[in-house]
């Protein structure tokens, strides 16, 4: 089903959201018995000439890179599998760039649109309509064409590619290289968004919020909220929908499943535009003026803060370890999104892209969790698993586990053993805790270890 297992632990634990106590929208929001996560800053000047890699949170440079760029119009994406950075040039060309060994391919010339998918496979759309792939390093040009020109795309599982075009109110169109696009038809819409997973897209409509299943498995299903919808977004697990409306100070939440409006979220003004932090534990919400973002903490649904910033395409963006990157004045600046401190700054950032990421040099320590963790392997205490999930919908949870066990995979769902406990998908278990460590390390995330003696 995947190319390898560590591409797709990646995507599962992308897609899943992280282990751990439970959150509202059932996700987590701290480790358990982890080490604090690796995170590192890319930085691509938008001139030309080498990159830099700043570690997180204190943007201390520790890798310059060996070959020069031509000039960037903006980053598409990161591989970690293949320490590949994904770049589209002023001249509409699409470049991949060995972070590790300087060298630098044309993946595909004249570039329309771009997008990296959740298992790494790499989109390019040029203006024929025509897709390229990338996938591991092995580019494929689909026979087929796109029937239009693509608005949105948003890259989706088994290496689909999901395309909102620009034809009269809109179609979505799901495309494969093996076989002809389908076709759908798309009411005019102010925003459109998919689950990372690309199993659900939502598009906001002047009385509500609709919800498709690309595959057409399932008939649309209509929403119906006040005040004009603006702008939409999934959860990192994509079973809430967060939407903005055109007028009203506050964001809908919206069980993708049930497709009820569960809560609302207050906040001091309108909302034009999202962006989910993707671990799930902040929503970055910006004003119609994209000159500042509030700072949304998801679990306990408040607004920590206003932090002055532009909005632009790559920032402002949470980083794997929580840290804020966001530029200010000339500046790059990294911040605590709890506390709003300013942690470090990059002078002169500003003017150059920038990607957040787990990717690390090799070198670069791998954080641990210490004489904890050595303590717990050597208690012998267990077994070991590593957590992908943790959810109060059993039927969910299942659902996940039984994708895994599919690709096989040493997945199962451990019932929760109270009421604040939830239904965990793990793999496992695992004879030592080192062991599981290792599986945890293919993710190229963050992750979560699991001993059944930490249940409560």
């Amino acid at each position: 089903m995947r190319n390898s297992l560590s591409c797709f632990l990646f995507t599962l634990f992308t897609v899943l959201g992280c282990g751990g106590p439970r959150r509202p929208d059932g996700a987590s929001s701290q480790p358990v018995n982890s080490g604090p996560p690796a995170a590192t800053a890319i930085r691509v000047r938008q001139t030309g000439g080498p990159w830099q890699v700043y570690r997180l949170p204190d943007l201390a440079p520790i890798q310059s890179g060996t070959t020069r760029l031509p000039r960037i119009d903006r980053l598409v994406g990161l591989d970690q599998e293949t320490d590949q950075l994904f770049a589209l040039t002023l001249r509409d060309e699409l470049l991949a760039v060995d972070l590790l060994g300087g060298r630098i391919d044309t993946v595909a010339t004249q570039v329309a649109a771009a997008v990296l998918g959740p298992d790494g496979t790499l989109y390019a759309v040029d203006r024929t309509h025509r897709v390229t792939t990338l996938k591991r390093r092995v580019r494929r040009v689909w026979p087929d064409s796109l029937p239009a020109a693509p608005r949105e795309l948003f890259g989706a599982a088994d290496q689909r590619l999901l395309v909102v075009d620009r034809v009269g109110d809109g179609r979505l169109i799901t495309a494969g290289a093996d076989q002809p696009p389908a076709v759908h038809a798309l009411p005019r819409a102010s925003d459109v968004t998919a689950t990372l997973w690309g199993d659900v897209v939502a598009t906001a409509v002047d009385s509500g919020v609709t919800l498709f299943d690309p595959l057409a498995h399932r008939s649309p299903v209509f929403v119906r909220l006040d005040d004009h919808p603006r702008a939409v977004a999934f959860s990192p697990a994509g079973h809430r929908l967060y939407v903005a409306r055109r007028t009203a100070a506050g964001l809908a939440v919206i069980d993708r499943y049930t497709h009820d409006e569960l809560d609302r979220v207050a906040l001091p003004g309108p909302v034009a535009v999202l962006r989910p932090d993707p671990l799930g534990r902040w929503l970055l919400a910006a004003p119609p003026s994209a000159d500042s973002v509030w700072l949304v903490d998801l679990p306990s649904r408040i607004v920590r803060g206003l932090v002055a910033t532009p909005w632009s395409a790559d920032l402002p963006a949470i980083a794997p370890d929580g840290t804020l990157l966001v530029r200010q004045a000339d500046d790059a600046v990294a911040i605590d999104p709890d506390s709003l401190a300013e942690r470090a700054r990059v002078q002169g950032g500003a003017a150059d892209l920038w990607l957040v990421s787990s990717w690390r040099p090799r070198g670069m320590p791998v954080p641990t969790a210490g004489t904890a963790a050595a303590a717990a392997e050597a208690s012998g205490e267990g077994p070991v698993y590593v957590q992908v999930s943790v959810s109060q919908n059993r039927e969910w949870s299942t659902e996940n586990a039984q994708q895994l066990a599919r690709a096989g995979l040493p997945a199962r769902v451990l019932a929760p053993r109270s009421l604040e406990d939830g239904y965990r998908v793990v793999l496992g278990p695992y004879p030592t805790r080192a062991e599981a460590e290792a599986i945890g390390r293919k993710l190229g995330r963050p992750f979560w270890i699991f001993q059944a003696g930490d249940r409560p």
